[in-house]
Order: C-alpha cells, then sequence, then structure tokens
C-alpha cells in the first residue's frame, strides 16, 4: 500500500539476506569483546583506586605508629636532658639515627648494585660459549661475543634515543601518536549500543531461520500428499474383474484344460504377461495394475522424504545466495 503523494511502500524495508548477518555478526563479535576487555580494565582501575585508598588508611595507622616511636624518642631525649642540655640531648639522639641509617642505606647500595643485572650472566655467557665452541671449535674466539655486547648495547641505546625523539615530534604534531583510549562512560555507551545491535541480528537470524523450516516443512507436507493421492489412485483405480458364467463359459465353447496327476484341471498361465520391476508376477493385466498400485503405496514414505529433502535443499540454497 502507497502512501498518497509519495512512491514509497508502507510498512517495507529492505530486507537482509542470511549471509548479510552472519557477516555483522562476524564483524561486531570481536569488537564487542575487545571493549568487554576495556571495561573490566576501568573496571579493575576503579577497585584498584579503592583498594589504594584503603592502603593509604593503613598507612595513616603506620604514620600514627611512627608518632609512637618518635614520642619514645622524646622520652629518649628527655633522659638525655638530665645530663646535658635540652637542645644538646635532642641533637645527639638525631645524630645517631642518621648514623644508623646511613650506613644501613650505604650497605644496602652496594649489595644492589652488586646484583645488577639481575640475571645469571655468567650461566648465560658460558652457554653462549658452548654454542661457539660447538659451531666454531677451536677457531672461536671469546672476544667476538664482548664485540657483539656492545653492539648491543649501542643499538639499544640508538632506539631508545629514536624513540625519545618521535616522542617529542609526536608531541608536536597535533593527532599524532597513538590514539586516545576510550573512557568508561564511552564503553559502558558503546557496548550497550552494540548489544542492541546484536540481539536485532539474532532475531533476523531467529525469524530467517523459522521461516526457512517453515517453508520446508510445508513443502514436505505437500509433496506427503501428493505421493498418499497418488498411492490412493493407484489403489483404487485397479478393481477386481467379475468372474465371467460358467454355464456362458461352457456355452461358448469347451476350454482346454491341464489334468494333474490326482486328475483335477491346473490352469495354465498366460505365455505373455507384463512385468514390473519390484513387483511379484500377477495372474492377469488387472491384478498387475492392482499389484503395481500396492508397490507405490508401500513406497510412497521413502519417495517423500526424498522430495521433502530436495525442497529443503533448494530453499537453503536460495535463502543463502539471496541478496
Amino acid at each position: 500500500m502507497s502512501q498518497p503523494g509519495t512512491g514509497r511502500t508502507k510498512g517495507t524495508a529492505p530486507r537482509t539476506s542470511l549471509l548479510d548477518v552472519i557477516k555483522v555478526v562476524l564483524r561486531l563479535g570481536p569488537k564487542q569483546i575487545n571493549d568487554e576487555i576495556q571495561l573490566a580494565i576501568g573496571q579493575m582501575k576503579t577497585k584498584g583506586v579503592a583498594a589504594g585508598i584503603a592502603v593509604a588508611l593503613m598507612v595513616v595507622g603506620v604514620v600514627f605508629l611512627t608518632f609512637l616511636v618518635v614520642a619514645l624518642i622524646v622520652a629518649a631525649v628527655a633522659a638525655f636532658a638530665l645530663i646535658f642540655e635540652l637542645w644538646a640531648a635532642a641533637l645527639i639522639v638525631a645524630g645517631i639515627f642518621l648514623l644508623i641509617a646511613l650506613i644501613f642505606a650505604l650497605i644496602g647500595l652496594l649489595k644492589f648494585r652488586k646484583t645488577l643485572p639481575l640475571l645469571p650472566e655468567d650461566a648465560i655467557r658460558g652457554f653462549r660459549l658452548d654454542l661457539g665452541v660447538a659451531r666454531e671449535g677451536t677457531r672461536f674466539d671469546p672476544q667476538s661475543l664482548d664485540q657483539a655486547d656492545s653492539e648491543k648495547r649501542r643499538q639499544k641505546e640508538e632506539s631508545k634515543r629514536q624513540a625519545a625523539e618521535q616522542a617529542k615530534k609526536d608531541a608536536k604534531t597535533p593527532g599524532a601518536g597513538s590514539p586516545t583510549p576510550p573512557t568508561y562512560s564511552e564503553l559502558l555507551r558503546r557496548t550497550g549500543l552494540r548489544r542492541d545491535h546484536l540481539a536485532s541480528l539474532q532475531d533476523q537470524i531467529t525469524s530467517s531461520t523459522r521461516t526457512i523450516a517453515e517453508s520446508v516443512k510445508d513443502r514436505a507436507e505437500n509433496v506427503k500428499d501428493k505421493a498418499e493421492s497418488i498411492g490412493s489412485k493407484a489403489r483404487g483405480g485397479s478393481k477386481p474383474k467379475p468372474k465371467a458364467d460358467r454355464g456362458s463359459s461352457d456355452r461358448v465353447g469347451p476350454k482346454p484344460k491341464t489334468l494333474g496327476a490326482a486328475g483335477e484341471p491346473v490352469r495354465v498361465p498366460p505365455a505373455a504377461e507384463p512385468k514390473i520391476e519390484g513387483v511379484p508376477a500377477a495372474a492377469g493385466q488387472e491384478s498387475g495394475a492392482h499389484a503395481a498400485g500396492e508397490f507405490v503405496a508401500a513406497r510412497w514414505k521413502p519417495l517423500a522424504v526424498v522430495a521433502g529433502s530436495a525442497a529443503a535443499g533448494a530453499v537453503f540454497l536460495r535463502e543463502l545466495v539471496k541478496k
């Protein structure tokens, strides 16, 4: 039905094929998963902030514990004040603490420098020496490893310098560099919109599948009805032939008979009789038609299944390639 004054059809929308719907789902699915991961990361950041606040509160408790230690230090200063002046007692206690702190910090720094880099250097160097000896034998020069290490360090420093220069250029150029990550609210909005889109696509897939199934079912039922009608016609078309009157046959003329061993007449079958493949031989033409009808009636179910399968395959193929 068209609206007056316009050439558009009311209530008709462009129908999307099942293949296009599946393509859209495959395109939007990974994006949805990626945004869900970003959403999880944002939520974990929020929880991390809350955990940081809790840690800060615990640090405040530690600070008050430090105040307790300070109070004990003040008590120690007051004890020294009984012997020296108050300011002198405080300086003595502060000097003692400073000396202890410097000693421990210096020892820790020296030990940490000895452990740098935090790699098993001797084991790594020995492994590389073993590889060199296995590759070159006695011709291998251990100094080549040192030269290779110095070259790697130089290349690493050069790459760092280039990265720093590129970062400076990107900072000066607007729009350059890595894209700005979406905010938490943007992720929520984007995932919600895409979820609604995926829900509509799922509804289209379900409706298309249901339509195809109903079409296949209807065609299978039509084929089944046609097969049943053919079988019923075949069964109804073969009527038994009325028997001839014995007296009339005797009046027409004598009929040749063959006597058996006991002297009883034996019927001789016709010389040529039409045969139907898969149907037992009948006594006459009428009985042959009757047997053919029974043959079709007995095999209409497999024929209906084959026809329904072919119709379903044709419908599914047409819906799949339809644009």
